[in-house]
């Protein structure tokens, strides 16, 4: 595979669970109380999914390399491992429109969207 094919496929994954993250925190900041079932269910499957070690499904291995790379540099005294699950007990619990809940998912869209604006920079440059 290409440089700009690799730079691509990690933009699209990257992407496609940004676009997630994303929509739910723009319904939730729009209107806590009016989030929508399906997008409070697909970022609770997204946090399950991630909270994984063990999982065979490469997308998620990859977003969460690049969500534990980048929480690395933001957690003082805890582990990724420990945000998450962390975070998981807010959709667990059925609060995931908490403040708190909403600043770690913003913590996460971070990190997905900082690597689609690296990857794109690199399909940029490759080519």
């Amino acid at each position: 595979m290409s440089d700009v094919g690799l730079n691509s496929n990690i933009y699209d994954i990257s992407s496609k669970y940004l676009t997630i993250l994303n929509r739910f925190l723009v319904e939730a900041n729009y209107n806590s109380t009016a989030v929508s079932t399906d997008s409070m269910e697909e970022v609770q499957i997204f946090l399950h999914q991630l909270s994984t070690p063990l999982s065979t499904n490469f997308q998620i291995q990859m977003v969460s390399q690049i969500i534990h790379d980048y929480l690395k540099e933001y957690l003082r005294n805890q582990t990724s491992e420990v945000f998450l699950q962390h975070l998981m007990s807010f959709f667990d619990n059925q609060t995931g429109t908490n403040p708190e809940a909403l600043k770690k998912l913003a913590l996460l869209a971070e990190a997905l969207n900082e690597e689609c604006d690296k990857a794109y920079s690199r399909m940029r440059v490759s080519r």
